[in-house]
């Protein structure tokens, strides 16, 4: 089963999100701070990665950057998972190494198919 990775400092967003997960029989890690998700991304090969933005302690453009940045995580799909999803926003996230924009809130209907269409391309 691929590992999923959703960093997210809103516990109500985390636990949708994990739950969703869950249901579609994924076991999410999960990580409430950017030095959190890098600690994770010590221990455990992650393929997907859900990136709140707006983080505390390590915003989450910072982290991003980290990630792409280091030779073993650079090529884990970074999905950012944002309140900011105007045209703007979604290119800024996309120029610095997103693979993909989520906007929050999540939409029940699609999340699903766009996590297993994310791990798809993760694999290839």
């Amino acid at each position: 089963m691929p590992e999923i990775l959703i960093v997210e400092d809103n516990l109500l967003n985390l636990t949708v999100e994990a739950d969703l997960l869950k249901s579609f029989g994924h076991e999410p890690k999960k990580a409430k701070n950017g030095f959190e998700a890098l600690k994770i991304l010590t221990e455990v090969k992650i393929d997907l990665i859900l990136l709140d933005m707006e983080l505390p302690k390590m915003h989450g453009l910072e982290l991003l950057q980290e990630i792409k940045l280091n030779p073993e995580t650079k090529s884990i799909k970074v999905v950012a998972v944002t309140g900011y999803s105007d045209p703007e926003s979604k290119e800024k996230y996309l120029k610095a190494g997103c693979y993909a924009v989520l906007a929050k809130p999540i939409n029940f209907g699609e999340f699903g198919s766009q996590i297993e269409d994310f791990l798809t391309i993760a694999d290839s």
